[in-house]
């Protein structure tokens, strides 16, 4: 599950600095793809002088003494709606051996509003520069993108290097949707939230530093919620089958999909997200589907190696009425699957094989059996058969093998 965070960085990718990839990987500096422009002065991404371990700098070469130099990113645009309504902040990270002037600008594209904030950085120390708190307004999202760009003029640069890191543009107010936040408001004095609420770059410090010691308090207690969000006296009979009511922690078919590997070390089966047959066919057509229908049965753990197991697994990749026959045959240590030809993927003469049906039901067979899969137009009477051998039903031609 992805969990809300409203204080999070809006500026995403390689675009943030980031170093690694979301599997943990260390991205190449040299062959690193970005958004950001710059004018007067030579940009390359520099892994050696950073002030954080997970993101790269900026190294900006002056290409001369005088002129002042842009570094721009236009178009950001958060990936969700919840900094909708409220105020947003752009700061960075930089380094110079010489003091720097900076000129922060953040635009509200969809509004058309600016601001802009001027700073004198000291040499030789990693040094925030900020943007004011820009408006965001209430945005129709169905017409208009919330999107924002900013810019930095640096003057005063002495034609040597400097160097840029952490480019953040966040929620401002995001940090008021934590529970405990919430809560401050309710229990300490108003004029202590007002005193707070006047400080400047940034406002809210006292807020903002219960947010940083409790973000994670307030996730628990977000999931906590989702996972019992009633006790069921608390349920009224007409939602007794309402999706709330369900455990999307271990109702298989209910469960987030971040909790399913958790699940299965309970519930005594493996998942398989992916199933590929001999000639390379993908065997799973719906994976949520699939996924439910694995948890709930166990036919590839628990409940497998029986002939109803070989059934239902043949099952999910035929169509129309789904028939199947399962029985034992051939030799001791045989399995026989026979299904329709008009039902059966992979398939175009009658005793073909399917490499399809063979992926899926290799999941669930016995140990030490083999499996002999084939499928035919019509499918015979097996006598002396429970479930097959059913006289006074339409007769259909024998297949090879049968009598």
């Amino acid at each position: 599950m992805d969990i809300f965070n409203p204080t999070r960085n809006v500026i995403v990718g390689n675009d943030s600095l980031q170093a690694q990839t979301l599997d943990g990987l260390f991205l190449n500096p040299e062959t690193y793809t970005h958004n950001w422009t710059i004018s007067n002065a030579i940009l390359t991404v520099d892994s050696a002088v950073t002030v954080h371990p997970l993101n790269y700098s900026f190294k900006i070469q002056p290409l001369n003494e005088a002129s002042t130099i842009s570094i721009s990113l236009n178009g950001i645009i958060p990936p969700d709606n919840d900094i909708n309504g409220s105020e947003a902040q752009f700061h960075c990270q930089f380094y110079s051996p010489h003091e720097l002037t900076v000129e922060a600008k953040i635009t509200n594209v969809a509004a058309n509003t600016f601001k802009t904030n001027s700073q004198n950085l000291i040499a030789e120390k990693w040094e925030a520069v900020f943007t004011p708190v820009i408006s965001v307004g209430l945005i129709n999202v169905n017409v208009d993108n919330i999107e924002f760009d900013v810019r930095l003029d640096i003057s005063n640069h002495g034609g040597q290097i400097f160097y840029l890191s952490m480019p953040i543009l966040m929620n401002e107010l995001g940090f008021t949707k934590n529970t405990f936040v919430a809560n401050l408001r309710k229990f300490v004095p108003t004029f202590i939230w007002d005193k707070d609420k006047i400080q400047e770059y940034p406002n809210y410090p006292f807020a903002k530093f219960l947010h940083v010691l409790t973000y994670y308090g307030s996730v628990s207690a977000l999931l906590y919620t989702k996972f019992y969000e009633y006790l069921n006296n608390e349920i009224s009979l007409q939602n007794q089958n309402a999706a709330f009511r369900f455990s999307q922690l271990t109702n298989p078919e209910y469960i987030d999909s971040e909790y399913i590997n958790w699940l299965t070390q309970f519930n005594g089966t493996p998942i398989y997200k992916t199933i590929t047959s001999a000639t390379s066919t993908e065997v799973i057509s719906n994976v949520d589907e699939s996924l439910t229908w694995q948890l709930i049965n166990g036919y590839f753990g628990r409940n497998a190696g029986t002939l109803f197991a070989i059934k239902e697994c043949a099952q999910q990749v035929l169509t129309g009425n789904k028939v199947v026959y399962v029985f034992p045959g051939g030799s001791f240590f045989q399995i026989n699957i026979y299904t329709l030809l008009a039902e059966t993927p992979g398939v175009l003469n009658a005793g073909d094989s399917s490499p399809e049906v063979l992926a899926l039901v290799a999941k669930t067979k016995p140990m030490g059996f083999e499996l002999n899969h084939a499928s035919y137009a019509v499918l015979p009477l097996i006598l002396d058969d429970s479930t097959y051998g059913l006289l006074g039903g339409p007769t259909a031609p024998s297949a090879p093998g049968l009598g």
